[in-house]
C-alpha cells in the first residue's frame, strides 16, 4: 500500500497488482503483460505446445515451472555425491528471473522457449550495458526490488546475483556446457540442452478398443465375476 502525497488516499502499486491481482485487474493496468511459453522440437514452423500466461506472477511461476517440467526430462545428475534435479533448479532460476527483472512498461512479451538443443528466455530490460555477461565480473542491479523481495521471502528466488551463478552451475551439470547471459534492451538467457533432454520417453497408453472397454466395465461393475489374470 502507498499513500498519495497530495490527497492522502491509500492505493496499491503496480507490483502489488502483478503479484496478487486477478487476471482482469492485471489486464486493465498492463494490457501488454504476458509470458509466452513455447515448446518447439518437432513442428519447427510453429510449435508443438504453447501456453500464453497472463495471470499474476505467483501463479505464472507455477505454470511456467510445470510447462518446463512437462517438456524437459529430469536427467540423472550428481552434485558431489548427492543426486539432485538440476532441471528443476535451472527452471527455478530462469523463470524467477524473467518474472522479477523484466521491464513491465515495455510491450515486448517475455518468452520461455524450449527447442531441440537449447532452451532460452527473453524479456524486456532496462539495460546497464550491452553484450554477454561474465559471471565472474558482472555487477547485479535490482530491476524490480519489491517483486524480487517477495520472491525471496517465499523461497522462489535467492539474493541478487546468485541466480546467474546457480544457473551456470546447474547448466554445466545438466548439459555439460555453460549458459549464455546477454544484456541489452532484451535480456536473453540461453541454456544449451543435450538431445536426450527433450526426447519423449515412453508414450501414451494405446487406446482401449470399444469392445474391450465394454467387457472391462462390465467386470468392474459385477463383483461376482472372477478375474483370471
Amino acid at each position: 500500500m502507498v499513500v498519495e502525497p497530495n490527497s492522502g488516499k491509500y492505493g496499491i502499486t503496480i507490483a502489488c497488482v502483478l503479484l496478487f491481482g486477478k487476471d482482469n485487474t492485471i489486464m486493465s493496468v498492463l494490457p501488454q503483460y504476458k509470458t509466452d511459453a513455447i515448446f518447439r522440437v518437432e513442428n519447427l514452423d510453429r510449435y508443438d505446445n504453447r501456453d500464453v500466461v497472463i495471470t499474476n506472477l505467483l501463479d505464472s511461476y507455477e505454470r511456467l515451472m510445470e510447462f518446463g517440467k512437462k517438456h524437459l526430462n529430469d536427467l540423472f545428475v550428481l552434485d558431489g555425491i548427492q543426486s539432485i534435479s538440476a532441471r528443476d533448479r535451472i527452471l527455478r532460476e530462469i523463470i524467477s528471473n524473467i518474472l522479477c527483472h523484466r521491464d513491465y512498461s515495455s510491450k515486448y512479451p517475455a518468452k520461455f522457449v524450449i527447442e531441440k538443443g537449447q532452451m532460452y528466455t527473453e524479456n524486456s530490460n532496462l539495460s546497464h550495458g550491452i553484450g554477454n555477461l561474465d559471471i565472474k565480473t558482472f555487477s547485479p542491479f535490482p530491476k524490480n526490488p519489491t517483486i524480487s523481495k517477495i520472491f525471496r521471502e517465499i523461497g522462489l528466488a535467492d539474493e541478487l546475483g546468485s541466480g546467474m551463478r546457480n544457473t551456470n552451475k546447474y547448466t554445466v551439470l545438466y548439459s555439460e556446457e555453460e549458459p549464455i547471459f546477454s544484456e541489452g534492451d532484451i535480456f536473453r538467457t540461453i541454456i544449451p540442452l543435450k538431445n536426450i533432454a527433450t526426447v519423449k520417453v515412453g508414450g501414451d497408453k494405446p487406446p482401449i478398443k470399444t469392445a474391450d472397454k465394454k467387457y472391462t466395465d462390465t467386470i468392474r461393475r459385477n463383483s461376482s465375476i472372477c478375474r483370471l489374470s
